[in-house]
């Protein structure tokens, strides 16, 4: 039996197509028009090119008009943008190369500004038109920074940049700078090996200023120990001459007592002597009686010699001389 394309047309029913295609159809409507918003989004919706939504729209289900609708959505959590590495001129003219890194967070009231006013349609070009504005910035504040004091107004530095960089952020794009970490900075090679020059150079200084320091000391230790030898020497001359002195004074005080002994001992002998002669000169009966009491002790005694204190007058009488004076007798009274 022969082909007859008649057959297989006369069987076809178009009404068997349409209504799969309408429950299609209908399946898609309902998909397109329907969408989420995540915690971490806000959204908008445009028909036809127009924004039809007056606020952002919230975390949740939505809808819009299928086919002829569609959404924007904007990241409004915490967002870290790195910055790509750039070289900035100081105002020494070296160049320094910075990585920078910038965390910022998105308010309801920038989505739409985000979305319809900067750059292209969307978010898809937010940190395009972000980085350079941070570059900028950045680039300005280091320019007008001497190289050598960098590292060591690092702090102050990044405060600066930190404030340039949210304030004009904030004015272009309405969202808020929550940090910005300058996470390196390297310097050119030829200012590294100058400044490797300079601090082997300042740490000879240093040590040459140590050793100087170490001899000064020494020195001063010298002059002190000769100072102490000189005192103590000065001390110790002092010492023997003041003990000279006091040895001195005291064989001239014990000369002086001495000699004030002696005296008063040949003065209190004297009187002894005065005292026994007259007390004898009166038991006797006075002093004629008591020398010639002498005078014949004398003769009984003598041996043909004469005493060394007695004399031989003209008439060969013997007197005793070195006797003390007698005193004289008082006058009876008549």
């Amino acid at each position: 039996m022969a082909f007859d394309p008649r057959n297989v047309t006369a069987g076809f029913k178009p009404s068997r197509l349409i209504f799969p295609f309408i429950i299609f159809l209908l399946i898609v409507a309902v998909s397109s028009s329907v969408f989420v918003v995540h915690p971490n989004e806000r959204a908008g919706v445009r028909t036809l090119g127009t924004v039809t939504t007056t606020v952002p729209l919230q975390p949740g289900v939505h809808y819009k008009w299928p086919f002829i609708s569609s959404v924007d959505v904007a990241q409004v959590s915490l967002t870290n943008l790195h910055i790509p590495k750039f070289a900035v001129t100081t105002i020494d003219n070296q160049i320094i190369t910075l990585d920078i890194n910038i965390s910022y967070s998105t308010p309801d009231s920038a989505v739409f500004h985000l979305l319809y006013e900067v750059g292209r349609r969307g978010n898809t070009d937010i940190h395009d038109n972000i980085i350079p504005i941070v570059q900028d910035r950045v680039s300005r504040t280091f320019s007008s920074q001497n190289t050598n004091y960098i590292n060591e107004k690092r702090e102050v530095i990044q405060q600066e940049v930190t404030n340039s960089v949210a304030q004009h952020i904030k004015e272009l794009f309405r969202v808020e700078v929550v940090s910005l970490q300058i996470a390196s900075i390297a310097f050119s090679d030829a200012f590294n090996a100058s400044n490797a020059t300079a601090v082997l150079s300042k740490n000879k200084a240093v040590a040459e200023e140590n050793n100087l320091r170490v001899v000064e000391f020494q020195a001063k230790q010298e002059i002190i120990k000769a100072e102490g030898m000189a005192k103590q020497a000065i001390a110790k001359s002092e010492g023997i001459s003041r003990s000279a002195e006091l040895e001195a004074q005291g064989r001239a005080k014990a000369t002086i007592l001495e000699a004030t002994a002696d005296a008063q001992a040949r003065e209190l002998r004297g009187k002894g002597e005065a005292s026994r002669l007259e007390a004898e000169a009166k038991a006797l009966g006075g002093a004629a009686n008591y020398v010639s009491y002498l005078n014949a002790r004398a003769q009984m005694q003598w041996k043909g010699e004469y005493p060394a204190n007695m004399t031989v007058l003209g008439d060969k009488t013997p007197v005793l001389l070195g006797l003390p004076p007698i005193p004289a007798q008082p006058k009876p009274e008549k």
